[in-house]
């Protein structure tokens, strides 16, 4: 069934992988419900066509003599006006009248396909037959348009054994409902279509049994009991379109893309075809419509499936390339006393920028996060901080930045919330809180926070994530990551270092590296037992060093800024003795209890010294607004406030 092409050394496919199995199962006997990727177009001898012509030409290809399609709106309906005739004969009833049925859908083929015109010129002919054939009147008689009448009838058809016969039921998810949570009536249409099923016969001398065919997008919505674990039904999975479906539909289709004349299209198509990873077919007809209309060139293929994935967005990774030279020196000075994890940070910044990477396609790895980290360390060391200064870094908007606190998903129920409820439960409607923002912010810091704290079922998610760049939600909507940077924090590991900081030690940063290391090593291997994921991390796995005294002034001054700017911004100037201050904060933080909490210590102490004093010595003054100086001196646990002459505030 496979064909050389000049054009690619490896065979071309002129079918679907999927056929196959679909013909071994009807070849063994089996009724077969189709489900996965049903509304798309797929590869049939060489061409794409709708799922609906392909299957009615398998069935004609496997001797059926009738077949049959049925959903509630068009009723029970057959390819000719005679097949009705016959239809009705065969079960002993009346042909019903056909109204004039609609096109059949577009179907696409390479220029001069002879397979695909010979279709097209059968389907109109036979159209044009049927219709003159209505006109000239046919005998009346019932459409089946009600669920219980047709599936009758097709009980009857499936059951006799004079003519082989295939049926299909379109639409079978709104056909076939949840017995648990439904009426009587939609019950008996279930246990119907099992028994027509069970009753199925085989025409004397046919290769073929009698077919019920049921056509869903997701198995779920079929109840399991209909076919799980039964020997006379298997379910199918269309698949989506392989990297060669792709690349042949693409091949098909070339001619209605926007297209720059003077550029080759020999590597075109097949970056595109790795960059449209998990799209329809349907969907690639969408790009080459979005190439046309907006005028981006299929040379261009990345920006072509950015814009149609994220829309027409100014994108922060091009402007990043002039920012990366300064990126290190504007993140250490937000984050203070942590080189290596900045330093690290800034070089993954710039290989986002350059798609530099292990890979023989530089566009395969475009699906994947613009980078992924896992920061470890102790608490107040500033993991959460380098998440901020990134996200404005790139985004010029801290707001990118999305957190999840991991602690509020510890059941494992909770991981259903990244993603949405599955189709029939409550809240299905809303979608997932992670896939809903990567799909309205798909430009964002993602923040997942104590990361240890999630329920294992968390990590298949980020297993996902990380290896494909794409989520799909309750809803089958698929969200894209390739222009996130996600970040994991932890503390796991930090326990031992306190309790060394209690016994007045304090380590080295090469000790505490390894130390995190070896922690989040033994975590993902043996207490999730998902070393996988720590393998797709990789070097991203970033030690944050503990709080070091020599760091405290730094930290302490970053913090009396930050006041002097707030106090400013309402009316109130501030001369602040700051070396009286850093003594101060460096006595309390001399405590290995205080150290051990990190900077967020250091900010409690100014509140508690600095910003309380001042804010109960502006309520004394009875004025909102006002120069005041504030001194720690030595001995004491609280600022001296005092208000000074007014002076104008810069």
């Amino acid at each position: 069934m496979t064909t050389p092409r000049a054009a690619d050394p490896r065979p071309a496919r002129r079918v679907s992988p999927w056929v196959k199995g679909l013909v071994a199962e009807i070849a063994r006997g089996r009724h077969v419900i189709l489900h996965g990727n049903v509304h798309d177009m797929v590869r049939w001898q060489g061409g794409f066509v709708s799922l609906r012509t392909a299957l009615g030409e398998i069935l004609t290809a496997l001797s059926y003599e009738l077949v049959g399609r049925y959903d509630q709106v068009d009723g029970l309906t057959f390819a000719a006006d005679d097949d009705h005739r016959r239809f009705a004969e065969l079960i002993g009833g009346p042909a019903p009248v056909e109204e004039d049925q609609p096109a059949a859908p577009e179907e696409e083929a390479a220029d001069g396909d002879p397979a695909a015109a010979g279709r097209r010129a059968r389907a109109a002919e036979l159209q044009r037959r049927m219709r003159g054939s209505l006109r000239a009147g046919a005998e009346a008689a019932p459409r089946y348009r009600q669920p219980a009448e047709a599936l009758a009838a097709i009980r009857r058809g499936l059951a006799q054994q004079t003519r082989p016969v295939a049926f299909v039921l379109d639409f079978a998810e709104l056909l076939l409902l949840d017995p648990d949570h439904h009426d009587r009536q939609d019950r008996d249409l279930l246990l119907l279509t099992k028994k027509m099923m069970l009753e199925s016969g085989r025409a004397e001398r046919a290769q073929v049994g009698n077919l019920l065919i049921l056509v869903v997008p997701d198995l779920a919505s079929v109840p399991p009991w209909l076919h799980r674990d039964e020997p006379f039904v298997r379910a199918v999975e269309v698949d989506r379109p392989s990297h060669q479906e792709r690349l042949g539909y693409l091949r098909s289709i070339v001619t209605r893309f926007h297209r720059d004349p003077a550029a080759p299209l020999d590597d075109v198509l097949p970056t595109l075809a790795n960059l449209t990873d998990g799209m329809t077919l349907t969907e690639l007809r969408g790009l080459s419509q979005t190439s046309h209309v907006e005028k981006v060139p299929l040379s261009e293929p990345k920006e072509l499936v950015k814009r149609a994935l994220f829309g027409q967005q100014d994108d922060p990774w091009l402007r990043l390339v002039d920012r990366i030279p300064r990126a290190e020196q504007d993140l250490r000075r937000r984050v203070i006393g942590q080189p290596d994890a900045v330093r690290a940070v800034s070089r993954a910044l710039a290989a986002g920028t350059m798609n530099i990477d292990f890979v023989a396609d530089p566009h395969s790895a475009e699906a994947r996060p613009k980078g992924v980290f896992f920061f470890a360390g102790p608490t107040g060391v500033g993991k959460t901080e380098l998440a901020r200064a990134l996200s404005d870094v790139i985004f010029d908007d801290e707001t990118a930045l999305t957190r999840f606190d991991m602690s509020t998903f510890a059941e494992e129920h909770s991981a259903e919330r990244l993603t949405g409820a599955p189709p029939g439960y409550v809240g299905h409607e809303r979608g997932g809180e992670l896939t809903n923002r990567v799909m309205s912010r798909p430009f964002s810091v993602l923040l997942f926070d104590e990361i240890e704290k999630g329920h294992v079922a968390v990590f298949d998610k980020f297993l996902q994530i990380l290896e494909d760049g794409r989520l799909t939600d309750g809803l089958g909507r698929t969200a894209y990551f390739s222009q996130s940077l996600i970040i994991f924090t932890s503390n796991l590991g930090a326990a031992p270092l306190y309790e060394r900081l209690q016994q007045g030690e304090l380590p080295s940063y090469q000790e505490v590296s390894e130390l995190f290391q070896t922690e989040v090593s033994h975590h993902f291997a043996t207490t999730l037992n998902r070393p996988e994921l720590l393998g797709r991390i990789g070097n991203g796995v970033l030690a944050f060093d503990l709080l070091r005294p020599e760091n405290i002034p730094a930290i302490t001054a970053k913090f009396l800024d930050q006041l002097i700017a707030s106090a400013a911004r309402a009316g109130i100037a501030l001369d602040v003795e700051r070396e009286s201050v850093t003594d101060g904060v460096r006595r309390a933080m001399a405590d290995p209890r205080s150290l051990a909490l990190g900077g967020r210590e250091i900010r409690n102490i100014l509140d508690r010294s600095v910003r309380a004093p001042l804010i109960d010595r502006v309520v004394e003054s009875g004025s909102r607004t006002g120069h005041f100086h504030v001194e720690l001196p030595e001995g004491r646990a609280v600022a001296v406030v005092s208000r000074t002459p007014d002076r104008r505030i810069g």
